[in-house]
């Protein structure tokens, strides 16, 4: 079963938050890229970023020596009361209100922080990951750990709630108080956080856990990265380790929670020597090909055609190249579902988009390697269909595959069977924010 536990959180003091809450937080580190990562270091020299996720410096004898300087602060925030360890274990309601980027209008989500009993990915565990991992992730953020000894950032995980008691329980919980936090991000993000140390209402989520299934939405390295972390403590304590890290720091949200939005992925291929005459030739073989072309007074209708015959039926793929002001997209030929390359998939992985782009498009027809696919330096992933296409237009890259985004219903068919999708098949948004709440490990 699912086991979850209320915890001693570690947040920032009130003062703190009353005065500048809303420059302390981050997003996730592995959503950053290095103009952002300095944009938020900049708001504040507490933001969390600084010990999440913080400056390589020129004379660092190692690659993440950074890890020990955050260590280093972290012990030195803590000790001067910038963060502070809460006297009594409790759960954390989060409300989260944002914008949604693809359609507009307001995302408001709920959910509630806790800790959750580690488990080892199996077909019987009652903790599923949905995708597939980096490596070098995992490697950074054990080092991190082990300076640390902290969860710093939440992995964030769903779980079903067709009778909607989760839902209702937390909403239960900000009617009858005020929050303990309320503020705005820099971002625009609206953050309501209110800790709960009732035994009653902590004890009747146990029971709603004990239950159900845990989907691993975001934060795979997180999650594995602690099991790592647990057997490390063990290797070098004589096979054992502090209670602490039999446990993981979970943002959990119910699946009837409207607020829980997925967004597509898109693949951003670096420069090729591939001509794009040739790649049309290529995928010819396994795609029906059709593409509009624009300029510079119809883009935006084109570009909405586009999308919409994108969305009308599943496999369809989305192709736009640098030097071509043109949206293709691509049909999945019947044929093509024969090809050994896709065809070797069981098949709730073969009726997925993002195993179609990477197996018969990646693979087959460009011939890349699963290395090339794990190389930030070959592929690169964007979720935002503007910056994408800005990106070929400035010709940073050659090439944008679009996707429509994946569903529950394609997280739930995958890994029900055991099975991951693909690195980077879902965007959920909006992503766990860093610094409400974190845990010590002890």
């Amino acid at each position: 079963m699912v086991e979850i536990a209320p915890f001693r959180g570690v947040v920032f003091n009130p003062s703190e938050i009353a005065d500048h809450g809303g420059l302390l937080v981050a997003p996730p580190y592995d959503v950053l890229d290095e103009k952002a990562q300095k944009a938020c270091l900049d708001l504040h020299p507490h933001n969390i970023l600084h010990v999440d996720y913080g400056l390589r410096w020129p004379d660092d004898p190692q690659k993440y020596s950074w890890h020990e300087r955050s260590g280093r602060l972290w012990r030195q925030w803590l000790s001067e009361g910038i963060i502070q360890r809460l006297d009594k274990p409790a759960v954390f309601h989060v409300e989260t209100t944002c914008r949604n980027q693809v359609k507009g209008g307001q995302i408001v989500r709920h959910g509630f922080v806790c800790l959750m009993k580690l488990e080892e990915f199996s077909l019987n565990s009652r903790v599923r990951p949905h995708e597939k991992t980096f490596s070098s992730h995992k490697e950074e953020r054990l080092g991190l750990m082990k300076e640390t000894s902290a969860n710093l950032s939440q992995v964030f995980g769903f779980f079903p709630d067709e009778d909607r008691r989760a839902l209702n329980l937390m909403k239960e919980a900000g009617q009858s108080q005020d929050p303990d936090m309320d503020f705005t991000d820099y971002r625009g993000y609206e953050h309501r956080v209110w800790i709960d140390y009732s035994e009653r209402a902590i004890g009747e989520l146990g029971k709603i856990m004990a239950e159900r299934r845990v989907y691993i939405a975001d934060g795979h390295h997180r999650y594995e990265t602690a099991l790592n972390y647990r057997r490390w403590l063990q290797e070098n304590n004589s096979g054992r380790a502090p209670a602490g890290a039999d446990y993981v720091m979970i943002y959990l949200c119910p699946m009837s929670d409207p607020g829980l939005v997925i967004f597509p992925t898109h693949r951003l291929m670096h420069k090729e020597a591939v001509h794009p005459d040739e790649m049309i030739n290529r995928l010819s073989r396994y795609f029906k090909v059709s593409g509009k072309s624009f300029n510079g007074d119809n883009e935006g209708v084109i570009r909405d055609r586009f999308l919409t015959k994108l969305r009308k039926q599943k496999n369809n793929l989305g192709l736009y190249m640098s030097g071509r002001r043109i949206y293709y997209v691509l049909k999945l030929l019947e044929s093509a579902r024969e090809e050994p390359a896709l065809a070797r998939e069981v098949k709730e992985l073969a009726a997925l988009d993002m195993v179609i782009l990477s197996n018969l498009v990646f693979k087959q027809a460009l011939g890349l390697t699963e290395e090339d696919l794990d190389n930030p330096e070959r592929i690169s992933y964007v979720s935002d269909l503007n910056l994408a296409i800005n990106q070929i237009n400035r010709e940073k890259q050659s090439a944008a595959f679009i996707l429509n985004p994946s569903t529950l219903e394609d997280i739930l068919r995958v890994t029900e069977k055991g099975l991951t999708m693909p690195r980077k098949s879902t965007f959920f948004y909006p992503k766990c924010t860093t610094g409400l709440v974190m845990n010590l490990i002890d």
